[in-house]
């Protein structure tokens, strides 16, 4: 007789009994298939969580690409519009005659005063290519320090800027901060900056002399008053002026 369990039922309202009989190895291969069913259902499970996980970062990743293309986008749009700014910025300066290639001027030399003019000859004497001349007659507003890479002189507007010394143009430009400006090479180690220039007598390339007239002094870029702002740099490096101005700080004229 083969082993196994049976099962009971009576029903309640005729009184009937029957008998359910379950061998112990049809119960092991239900218990198999059970298994096996578990198996395969949670193989399932495991798989569609993963290809749904998968379809969600497909979607996270498509929606964030189309927030970098909306911000690329807007980005693009931008660029494109300070492209629009700067052409009509560009066409403004033409217009307000403060186009970036300064027109060329002519100022007189006679317009310095004579005790100016005899320290500018003095200084030029002594010291040959090095910048060691006030490069025009006024009050220094500002020193050099760290944060400010020069000097500031205040001075009439429209007085003659000339060349601290002897050399060689090597940019006419036309910035938003500096304006109009001048940078002359001097030799090697040496170049001079002057900046906020109202107009400019030289051009690039142009072979210059120390105290030969290379602007006038304006307040043009980003200035509150008319000034130079007037910058030494050796060997690239921005130094203190003052420290080059020797022979013309300390001229004393010939009684």
């Amino acid at each position: 007789m083969d082993k196994g369990y049976s099962v009971v039922l009576i029903s309640t309202e005729s009184g009937r009994t029957r008998h359910l009989f379950v061998s112990k190895k049809w119960l092991k291969i239900g218990a198999a298939f059970f298994f096996i069913g578990v198996v395969i259902l949670g193989y399932i499970a495991i798989n569609y969580s993963r290809m749904y996980y998968g379809a969600l970062e497909t979607v996270i990743l498509k929606r964030r690409n189309r927030e970098i293309e909306r911000e690329f986008a807007k980005l693009q749009e931008i660029k494109e519009n300070l492209e629009r700014t700067e052409e009509h910025n560009k066409k403004l300066k033409v217009m307000l005659g403060i186009e970036e290639t300064p027109a060329e001027v002519q100022p007189e030399l006679d317009k310095m005063s004579h005790d100016y003019s005899r320290k500018i000859e003095s200084a030029l004497n002594n010291t040959g290519n090095i910048p060691a001349l006030l490069p025009t007659s006024g009050r220094i507003s500002r020193s050099y320090s760290l944060e400010h890479t020069g000097i500031d002189i205040a001075a009439v507007r429209f007085s003659p800027v000339v060349a601290a010394a002897s050399g060689v143009v090597e940019t006419v430009g036309w910035d938003s901060v500096f304006g109009n400006y001048v940078i002359v090479d001097h030799d090697v180690n040496y170049s001079t900056f002057y900046g906020h220039l109202n107009s400019v007598a030289v051009r690039s390339n142009d072979r210059i002399t120390g105290g030969k007239v290379i602007g006038t002094i304006g307040s043009t870029g980003k200035s509150t008053s008319p000034h130079l702002h007037y910058e030494v740099r050796f060997r690239q490096q921005a130094v203190d002026p003052l420290g080059y101005l020797p022979f013309l700080l300390n001229f004393k004229e010939n009684r």
